[in-house]
């Protein structure tokens, strides 16, 4: 039909003017998608909305994560931490983060120490009654004619004072003597006269030896045999309530026994008085 060409060339294929505009546009697209980048805003973080909690606050990044954030692109940002904090079991001076000032302890206040009670006064012990030492072994001595006969004249001596003062003789002790003996035989030794020495004390022999509890005792040295002399040095001394003339003289002795031994240097006498 006469009025049918000009709609079939609309209808055809685009004009080569319009094929090469379309190409340049499509080329345009390709290029520009290989040159241009588009910026991505750096996430921030938000806690819920007023909805779900009562506060929002903004968590900020460390840079590290910022930086993965950057590298990785179209990869999803790691998850935000937790806004509530885990319980730590570190002491709480170590758990404070770093970027927050360590908190500052305040001192305890000072207890003052209950005063110590003094301790209650404990009596002291009663002390025990003394008790005489026990006796050493005695020294071993020696008798003869001329001990013996110095043994009994001291006896006589010492009952005629104590006749001529009215007073009862004192009877010879055989087991006192022998204590006597020996404890002139420990002077002997040490050449010297003594109480209380080598031997012990004077009750630690005398007290067994009377059997009483009661005893006096008289020492010394004889030269040349001359008893007499020591007697009369005895006798000599002055009233005391106690010394060697207060022994001879005490009115309640009733027996003693006396005891030489000869030495190196003299002769020894001990006489021991009992009730």
């Amino acid at each position: 039909m006469p009025g049918a060409s000009p709609s079939r060339e609309q209808d055809g294929p685009l004009s080569l003017a319009a094929r090469l505009g379309l190409y340049a546009m499509l080329a345009g697209l390709v290029l520009a998608s290989f040159t241009v980048t588009p910026q991505r805003p750096a996430p921030v973080i938000v806690a819920p909305s007023d909805d779900f909690a009562p506060q929002a606050r903004i968590v900020s990044l460390s840079r590290g994560t910022i930086r993965w954030i950057r590298d990785s692109g179209d990869m999803a940002p790691p998850p935000s931490p937790s806004l509530t904090p885990e319980p730590s079991l570190l002491p709480a001076a170590e758990a404070v983060p770093d970027a927050q000032p360590e908190a500052t302890l305040e001192p305890e206040p000072e207890t003052t120490p209950d005063p110590t009670p003094e301790p209650e006064a404990t009596p002291e012990p009663t002390p025990r009654p003394a008790t005489p030492r026990p006796a050493p072994p005695r020294p071993a001595f020696i008798t003869n004619a001329t001990t013996l006969w110095a043994e009994g004249h001291m006896l006589e001596l010492i009952n005629a004072a104590r006749a001529r003062a009215g007073l009862v003789a004192l009877a010879s002790d055989v087991t006192v003597a022998d204590t006597a003996r020996s404890h002139s035989a420990a002077e002997a030794q040490v050449r010297y006269v003594y109480h209380d020495g080598p031997d012990g004390a004077a009750s630690s022999r005398d007290v067994p030896a009377c059997g009483t509890g009661w005893y006096g005792e008289n020492t010394g040295k004889i030269w040349n045999d001359n008893v007499d002399a020591l007697h009369i040095e005895f006798m000599n001394e002055p009233w005391a309530p106690i010394n060697h003339r207060t022994n001879i003289m005490d009115p309640a002795f009733r027996r003693v026994g006396v005891g030489a031994v000869i030495g190196s240097d003299a002769m020894y006498m001990t006489m021991v008085f009992c009730r």
